[in-house]
């Protein structure tokens, strides 16, 4: 793809910031800005598709935005974003991670997760939208790097990394789109080592606790709705779906583990209730199970025993413990007293976060 240029100068001066807008949404995914006051707004962008990745070089006066669930949501597309400051002032804040870049700093954000910029001078920046999928394969656990600075004043590995996005902003319209592989390839490698060396970050940020608690507020409240699934959880709380699967497996579990196991704790309790009278089939229908068969084999491998050998032990006379290899309960997320892992203050943790 041939090197795409965009500027405000085609515009009149009261037309510019708006058409500024539309040019930073065409290429820097969807943003809503902060009005300024100030005719004769300047922007200019410059960008390239080499080897599947997006490159913008960009100029632009003082600005704000911000990206929240509604522009997340229209975008079909996940990406990393990693954005190399040339010159100027530009304040980023992603989750609970806020940040100012330095000349030659540079910084991953995720476009998935809720976002600002604050353009405090001038700016000369480049920035790379690196398909998700693309950068998870050198660095698996990519999201966990997002708001993270990366200082290219540093020797080493991090003062080379931010000379090969210096010489990508200069060399960018004369890239041989037809070598772009041997070009791209190398920097998102050299990029991804770059960030493993980085001082490692807290595993899950405050934001990604606070909706993890939340979730589970909801799926506990909820568990009987045989309609309970992803789709209605995200409505509810006005995220993406994309957004819950990632909450979850920060917490190393996936929404249907977490799920399934709150529900067959709950058949247990009643199941294990002295005097039973509802039918194992009845009780899997009130906690939202639809098929008995697999209901049966999903308590069977989660507790070692059927449920009905555990309803059977409920109407016995005497009181009959559960054996000493039996698996506990899962335990109830206590939103006061666990953190973002699930782990209590005592330092257990509940099974579905082992």
């Amino acid at each position: 793809m041939p090197i795409a240029e965009w500027t405000t100068r085609a515009y009149r001066a009261p037309d510019r910031f708006e058409a500024w807008r539309n040019g930073l949404n065409n290429s820097h995914l969807e943003w809503e800005l902060a009005p300024v006051r100030e005719l004769g707004f300047r922007a200019r962008v410059r960008q390239r598709l080499l080897d599947g990745i997006r490159v913008i070089d960009c100029c632009c006066d003082p600005c704000a935005g911000w990206r929240q669930q509604p522009q997340i949501r229209r975008e079909s597309d996940a990406y990393f974003g990693v954005l190399f400051k040339l010159r100027g002032r530009e304040a980023l804040r992603q989750d609970d991670r806020e940040v100012e870049l330095d000349n030659g700093d540079f910084v991953m954000w995720d476009s998935e997760r809720e976002m600002e910029f604050r353009i405090m001078d001038p700016l000369h920046k480049l920035t790379l939208l690196i398909p998700k999928r693309r950068m998870k394969a050198l660095l698996g656990d990519a999201e966990r790097y997002a708001g993270i600075v990366v200082r290219g004043g540093d020797r080493g590995i991090k003062g080379i990394a931010a000379e090969a996005l210096r010489r990508v902003s200069r060399d960018l319209a004369s890239l041989d789109e037809l070598r772009a592989n041997e070009e791209i390839e190398p920097l998102l490698s050299l990029l991804a080592t770059t960030l493993r060396v980085q001082p490692a970050p807290d595993t899950i940020s405050r934001a990604h606790r606070d909706s993890f608690r939340r979730f589970c507020r909801f799926i506990e409240t909820n568990l009987g709705e045989a309609d309970l699934t992803v789709a209605t959880v995200a409505v509810a709380h006005n995220v993406s779906e994309r957004y819950l699967h990632t909450v979850f497996a920060e917490h190393d579990c996936s929404f249907g583990q977490f799920t399934r196991s709150r529900r067959l704790a709950q058949c247990y309790r009643e199941l294990s209730q002295p005097g039973c009278r509802s039918t194992a089939t009845e009780i899997a229908f009130r906690w939202g199970f639809s098929d008995v068969g697999h209901f049966s084999r999903t308590f069977k491998a989660e507790y070692g025993r059927s449920p009905r050998e555990i309803r059977l032990s409920s109407l016995a006379p005497a009181v009959v413990r559960s054996p000493k290899d039996e698996r506990p309960l899962m335990a109830s997320v206590n939103l006061s007293d666990r953190d973002g892992l699930g782990r209590a203050r005592d330092g257990s943790q509940s099974r579905f976060a082992r």
